[in-house]
């Protein structure tokens, strides 16, 4: 079971890692056009913030930090916009390649 707490709180533990998500949903993007990785990209980057001002004692202070029963609402909603956001930028990216003219072989 404290394996299972670990990877819960990893990004709790280690908000650093939240940058990462924000980097790759911003590069999607950037390369797919695709708005709604640009959308993820701002979640996980709010989420950032956040995750930053707890760390820090801005939004909560002593054991207000300790419990984190909005991580049950947050965890699953970066899952959801993270999921369709890589979606999209798939369809995105098919459509592009589908709307190239074929080449011509010689």
């Amino acid at each position: 079971m404290a394996a299972m707490s670990d990877l819960v709180y990893l990004l709790v533990n280690h908000p650093a890692l939240i940058a990462i998500p924000v980097i790759v949903f911003a590069t999607l993007a950037a390369w797919s056009r695709s708005r709604t990785a640009w959308v993820a990209a701002a979640v996980w980057l709010a989420y950032l913030a956040y995750e930053s001002g707890i760390r820090v004692g801005v939004f909560c202070s002593g054991q207000g930090c300790i419990r984190r029963s909005e991580l049950y609402v947050v965890y699953p909603l970066l899952t959801f916009v993270s999921l369709v956001a890589l979606v999209q930028v798939y369809v995105h990216v098919r459509d592009k390649r589908r709307q190239r003219p074929p080449t011509l072989a010689r």
